[in-house]
């Protein structure tokens, strides 16, 4: 173990053990006669006082694992945009049902006749969920520029999502 981290270690041990200062230093000068700080100690000294620690009842704990956002799966993301889009107005209907059957005709097209009948089974066919995801996307940057007025739009959905919501605002 490096040196910065048997540190850390005996820190968080003496504030894990509720020791005051005093009694903090009386444990480093029994487990390491003669120092009273571990800036003055070698790693090896420094290894018998996280051991004196142990025996006083430290328990280090390793942390867990660092648990990012998990990625939206596409369906999700459809579901999303789908809301957004009756939230906004561009859509009457914002349930599921409406969601499934625009899902059915957009899948009937890019499938050759065949359409998905819930947006639950496109986790099944990962490049059809995409299409559909995009063919959303493109409908939704339909609507939101016939809304805004004319002028120069940003090129990528997210930056022209960010532009309505301030447009929308500005309006209210």
């Amino acid at each position: 173990m490096q040196r910065a981290s048997l540190i850390k270690l005996i820190h968080i041990a003496r504030r894990d053990l509720h020791l005051d200062e005093d009694t903090y230093r009386a444990v480093l000068m029994a487990a390491v006669p003669g120092k009273q700080s571990c800036r003055d100690m070698t790693d090896n000294e420094l290894k018998n006082v996280l051991d004196a620690f142990n025996t006083r009842g430290f328990k280090p704990h390793a942390k867990p694992p660092l648990k990012g956002i998990k990625p939206a799966t596409i369906p999700a993301k459809i579901r999303a945009i789908w809301r957004t889009m009756h939230d906004e107005g561009f859509i009457k209907n914002g349930d599921e049902v409406a969601l499934n059957a625009w899902i059915k005709r957009t899948t009937a097209t890019l499938n050759g006749g065949l359409g998905v009948a819930q947006l639950a089974w496109l986790n099944r066919d990962s490049e059809l969920a995409a299409q559909v995801l995009e063919s959303l996307k493109k409908w939704h940057r339909r609507c939101m520029l016939s809304a805004m007025p004319p002028g120069n739009p940003p090129r990528g959905y997210d930056a022209l999502c960010r532009d309505y919501l301030r447009y929308r605002a500005t309006k209210r």
